[in-house]
């Protein structure tokens, strides 16, 4: 069909009314598979594109959820924005992307945001805190990511860094190091978890501290960090994420160094790359989807307060033994 097609033309070629053709495109209301599939089938043999801005008007929404983030190369991210995905479609909401690595940007988009472009708003940003990010949203529901105040969504990472350190302690390792990463899962200002618990930790073994900062969290960066890493007096390092502890074991490789035979390396997040490098990684686990979901079910209600508001919620991460963790090198320390 030649010029632009309307919805209109859609409902005239299957003799339906224009109402039961955006119930079938729209997901709203219930209708039968074999409606909904020749209502597509029609809408591909036509061309048909819905009308944004008369879809807007007509039902006062948008169908989209903005979400914040900080940056699209860390695993843990992009695994979130996956489950994220997946859980609004759900939904029949879909995601608009924002990142910035800068505050002030993050500000502005956020704003942005706010101009009734979108449905509600997912804020993951580290260090753009609930409040602020609710005044900048103007009316938009908001959600900022692990600090919602009504149902909050609490990750134990001092648990998981004592699991760790106890893992490695029963296979002998007493000099061991961590690799501590900005991480503002945590309220702003406050410790660092992960950080308090190794301290805490290291001081019941009777060892020094070993703590190596790096602002980065890609495998990049634990490329950069590596040597120095190696070069320490480490039997074992806690990494902050599985993206530098990817880096390590890629340059301790590139270097012809045996891992764990010289050093054990635990990640954190049991992220995909914890499979696919060699030896394949020890790492703390983190339920993704569970996080994703719950985070989107509090969205849902602060979109509609009849969509019910979940508990709130714990998780303690799980420590998953794989390969990269031995008692090697703790037999020469």
């Amino acid at each position: 069909m030649s010029g632009h097609v309307t919805i209109a033309d859609v409902a005239n070629y299957l003799g339906i009314s224009k109402t039961t053709v955006s119930h079938a495109l729209s997901g709203k209301r219930q209708v039968s598979a074999e409606l909904r599939s020749k209502v597509e089938s029609a809408v591909e043999v036509l061309g048909y594109r819905p009308n944004f801005a008369a879809r807007m008007m007509n039902t006062r929404s948008s169908g989209l959820v903005g979400i914040l983030v900080d940056n699209l190369n860390n695993l843990h991210t992009m695994a979130l924005l996956e489950a994220f995905r997946r859980e609004l479609s759900r939904h029949s909401l879909r995601m608009v992307l924002a990142s910035s690595d800068r505050l002030d940007d993050g500000r502005a988009l956020l704003m942005e945001f706010s101009n009734g472009m979108v449905d509600g708003i997912l804020n993951t940003l580290p260090v753009l805190e609930e409040r602020e990010a609710q005044e900048l949203a103007g009316g938009i529901p908001l959600v900022t990511y692990l600090r919602h105040r009504e149902a909050p969504l609490e990750i134990d990472l001092a648990a998981g860094i004592r699991s760790a350190i106890a893992h490695l302690a029963e296979l002998g390792h007493r000099r061991i190091a961590i690799i501590s990463i900005p991480d503002h899962s945590y309220d702003l200002g406050a410790t660092n978890p992960c950080l308090a618990a190794y301290c805490m930790e290291m001081e019941k073994l009777g060892q020094q501290l070993r703590i190596f900062h790096q602002e980065g969290n890609t495998i990049e960066s634990g490329v950069r960090l590596a040597e120095e890493v190696f070069a320490s007096d480490a039997t074992a390092v806690l990494a902050g994420n599985d993206s530098i502890a990817a880096g390590l074991i890629q340059w301790a490789n590139d270097h012809g160094i045996h891992v764990p035979g010289k050093l054990s390396i635990i990640g954190h997040d049991d992220s995909s790359v914890a499979t696919m490098i060699s030896p394949q990684l020890t790492t703390l686990h983190l339920p993704i989807s569970l996080l994703a979901a719950h985070t989107v079910q509090v969205l849902m209600h602060e979109l509609n307060p009849e969509n019910p508001m979940p508990s709130s919620l714990k998780i303690v991460p799980e420590l998953v033994i794989r390969k990269s963790t031995s008692s090697e090198a703790a037999k020469i320390q």
